[in-house]
């Protein structure tokens, strides 16, 4: 079961970011000698949706993780440094 939720991770939302952007570029220049017209404007489009979905995720993270206040910062000197209100 793990290894499943692994693959489907890997997939849609990889961690290095090039794996969608790769699967948008390839389906815009020859998506449309494989697939219907109809069929390869709706692969593109979810494709598109889901890069969308992808980077408003990760900017999330980095937001998050960047805001996080740390109590036990230490200066050059090696002193730890109070709160400034």
């Amino acid at each position: 079961m793990n290894k499943d939720k692994g693959l489907r991770s890997f997939v849609f939302f990889s961690g290095s970011g090039c794996l969608l952007p790769a699967l948008i570029i390839f389906n815009l220049s020859l998506g449309w000698i494989f697939l219907k017209p109809k069929l390869w404007l709706i692969t593109e489009a979810i494709l598109i949706l889901l890069f969308i979905i992808n980077s408003f995720i990760i900017t999330r993270k980095i937001i998050s993780t960047s805001s996080k206040k740390r109590n036990d910062v230490i200066d050059v000197k090696g002193e730890v440094l109070e709160d400034r209100h």
